[in-house]
């Protein structure tokens, strides 16, 4: 019968521990009733244990609840074993750690399916410790995820030595008041040739309904016809240009083709912007609408136009309720359908986009394609 200390670490309790213990401690933490996917199947088991990865995630400040909804659902949607980061005010260099149990029951009647947390504090002084904390605990044989959600320069140097050594990096900073700069540190190819943004999979569901468009027999030569996009997006506080919006911008140049020609702000949380392609310029318009509620920054409305031969066409993309899954799409083409209808595409919750970038390929052209142009678009 598990004790009382193992009935908390099943629960989600942090239970302290000594560092170079850690693994010894969730051996007995998680105890004869838990069986681990793949291994020996003891009698009766009450937990299922599922490690699919290593995800090594950078927190920020000592905040208890930073990231914690986030990872709990994360964890649940790709079980893995999660090693947290977390910096403190604490002086000296020493690392303080603590083990918890992730589950959740995936019907009735089932055991549980439980991955594991393991927190490492330090504070300023020791934090270039935790990459050689952070080693030894990784599972052999698994994928080494690092999920990053703060500037990378503020901590360059453990920021590099871990992103070397991922074989993915998930990079999570706030949309849109990251700064630029940050944005391409922590993208740089060089560091990790496999490194995600996590606005890039906020852009999925756009990037569905842009491309219904143009499924028609000969998409290419409306595509060409493009003349002007604009976007209007929702950000939390005060109007910034949001890379969620900038990204569907920079994956629309990426594939077809276009080349930066000029770019201003107009105003805060405008930017306008122009390209050149092969048949003409196009004119590019990123707007944003203040909304203090706004939990993360969201695209909430697109329009394209292309030259047609009976005047402009124009494919417009409506959500009226931000909240809403729907969406309201008004086609004025020659070429197309022109019957207004409504879809429904939900919005990717943070969640959803750190759980895409997880389980997405490694190798994504579309936004290596893009990344120069988002870089370019947001001035970095």
């Amino acid at each position: 019968m598990a004790d009382a200390t193992s009935d908390a670490f099943l629960s989600g309790q942090g239970i302290p521990v000594e560092t170079g213990q850690i693994e010894s401690e969730l051996t007995r933490l998680w105890g004869p009733a838990a069986e681990l996917a793949g291994g020996p199947e003891p009698e009766n088991p009450n937990v299922t244990r599922v490690v699919l990865a290593n995800l090594v995630v950078e927190a920020g400040p000592d905040c208890p609840e930073c990231l914690e909804a986030t990872l709990d659902t994360v964890a649940e949607r790709h079980p893995c074993r999660a090693i947290v980061l977390r910096r403190t005010d604490e002086p000296g260099r020493s690392i303080q750690a603590e083990v918890a149990a992730l589950c959740h029951l995936p019907a009735p009647d089932k055991p549980q399916v439980c991955s594991e947390r393991i927190v490492l504090r330090s504070g300023s002084e020791g934090f270039d410790l935790l990459p050689g904390a952070v080693r030894p605990l990784l599972e052999a044989n698994l994928p080494f995820v690092l999920w990053w959600t703060e500037d990378p320069r503020t901590n360059s140097s453990v920021f590099v030595d871990l992103a070397r050594e991922s074989s993915r990096l998930i990079l999570d900073l706030p949309d849109p008041s990251a700064d630029p700069q940050a944005v391409r540190f922590g993208l740089d190819p060089s560091l990790n040739p496999f490194a995600r943004d996590t606005s890039w999979f906020g852009i999925t569901r756009w990037r569905e309904l842009v491309a219904q468009f143009f499924d028609g027999p000969d998409p290419l030569v409306t595509l060409a016809k493009l003349a002007s996009v604009e976007i209007t997006a929702e950000v939390p506080g005060e109007p910034r240009i949001p890379r969620v919006a900038a990204w569907l911008i920079a994956w629309i140049a990426g594939q077809l083709g276009w080349e930066p020609v000029e770019r201003k702000e107009a105003a805060p949380g405008r930017l306008e912007a122009s390209f050149r392609s092969a048949t003409g310029t196009i004119a590019i318009v990123i707007k944003t609408v203040s909304n203090e509620d706004a939990g993360v920054a969201r695209i909430i409305g697109v329009k394209l136009a292309a030259r047609g031969d009976h005047g402009p066409d124009t494919y417009h993309l409506t959500r009226p309720d931000p909240e809403s899954s729907r969406v309201r799409v008004n086609v004025s083409s020659h070429n197309t359908c022109a019957l207004p209808r409504v879809v429904v595409s939900a919005e990717m919750d943070p969640a959803d986009r750190v759980t895409a970038a997880l389980e997405s390929g490694r190798l994504d052209p579309p936004f290596t394609r893009g990344l120069p142009h988002l870089l370019w678009l947001l001035g970095a």
